[in-house]
């Protein structure tokens, strides 16, 4: 039996506006978590960030967690830290980036620490590099023997030219998933494993939600939509694409119904309810493991939906998959929370990781 440590620290709801309370937990947790020791002096980074929509936080990541976490990586000496994603196919990144603060963050940063580099990426400015699927895949996607299953930035597997004609690290060597703790109206809830639909390409993406769409000439028909698959399709994206050396979860306000946008049950209307706080924060090197433990925050949440509420953490779907491409921790696995402090939420959490 494998012993696999998720770490946790919490901000107490009256200290959730002291940044620097904040920021002292953050770093706790990231100590806890085993540090950044993996980066190494002159190593690229890439700070992945949850970026959806133009909503602020919890929707979206927090650009003060964004601007602690690069103030850590900083004392590692890297060659270039970068933060980036895209944003639903129906939006534009850009925007999203610039609404959410990210984009003020990184510029801020990027000042602060020159002529060390700090980036922000749009994956949808930079090149793409096709990922084929195994046969098995290939049956389950029901793409034509041949086809590329989806397409992935081509910086995260060899040298980007683009990054190269600026001068910058062609090549990420390390990657950091920097997401929140959100229920999804079609995933059931998005976590770090989810966090990974933000590399891919506009049609890679319509394929993944099985949307119909013009540029599917290339596919075979399409199954209706459902969680289950869903949820599968997403462990099966990691296959195909380089692991996390950190996932970290900020779960300090949760959305616990509806999701990713907004806690409405009709996305993306905007909420209409406060988001229930827990000031919790999770990392862990284990991405399965960690997204567990994130699911069992949103369990501790009477007002969750039933879906998460009825389902054993490792019989769904998105885990069953995991299990079976062996991805990470399983149920066999002991997962073990590393706190910094007792908590009674840490105990319910444990309870619903058995």
């Amino acid at each position: 039996m494998r012993e696999i440590e998720v770490a946790l620290a919490r901000v107490p709801e009256h200290k959730k506006d002291n940044e620097a309370a904040v920021r002292d937990k953050f770093n706790a947790l990231i100590d806890i978590a085993g540090g950044l020791a993996f980066v190494k002096p002159g190593d690229s980074v890439l700070i992945k960030a949850s970026v959806n929509s133009g909503r602020p936080y919890p929707a979206t990541t927090d650009p003060k967690i964004v601007t602690m976490l690069i103030d850590l990586l900083v004392k590692r000496n890297p060659s270039a830290i970068f933060v980036g994603d895209k944003s639903a196919f129906f939006r534009n990144t850009k925007k999203t980036l610039r609404n959410t603060g990210i984009e003020a963050a990184v510029r801020a940063a990027d000042k602060a620490y020159a002529p060390l580099p700090i980036r922000l990426i749009r994956f949808d400015d930079y090149v793409w590099r096709e990922r084929y699927p195994s046969r098995d895949m290939e049956e389950q996607w029901e793409i034509t023997p041949g086809n590329y299953l989806f397409r992935m930035p081509k910086m995260l597997y060899e040298n980007d030219p683009y990054l190269r004609q600026q001068k910058l690290p062609p090549r990420i060597d390390h990657i950091i998933i920097l997401a929140n703790v959100k229920t999804h109206v079609l995933a059931g809830f998005t976590l770090g494993m989810k966090s990974y639909v933000g590399f891919m390409d506009n049609e890679s993406r319509h394929l993944l939600h099985t949307i119909p769409h013009r540029n599917f000439f290339r596919f075979g028909r399409m199954k209706p939509l459902n969680t289950q698959r869903l949820q599968e399709r997403i462990a099966e994206i990691l296959t195909l694409t380089p692991a996390p050396k950190l996932v970290i979860l900020d779960g300090r306000e949760l959305i616990i119904t509806g999701g990713p946008d907004s806690n409405n049950p009709i996305q993306p209307l905007p909420s209409f309810k406060k988001n229930p706080y827990t000031g919790v924060m999770l990392a862990g090197t284990d991405i399965v493991a960690t997204d567990a433990a994130g699911v069992a925050l949103l369990k501790t949440q009477k007002g969750t939906t039933r879906w998460i509420r009825r389902h054993s953490i490792w019989e769904m779907p998105l885990f069953r998959r995991a299990r079976e491409l062996g991805l990470g921790a399983t149920q066999a696995d002991k997962l073990c929370l590393n706190a910094d402090s007792e908590e009674e939420l840490f105990v319910k959490m444990s309870w619903f990781l058995q």
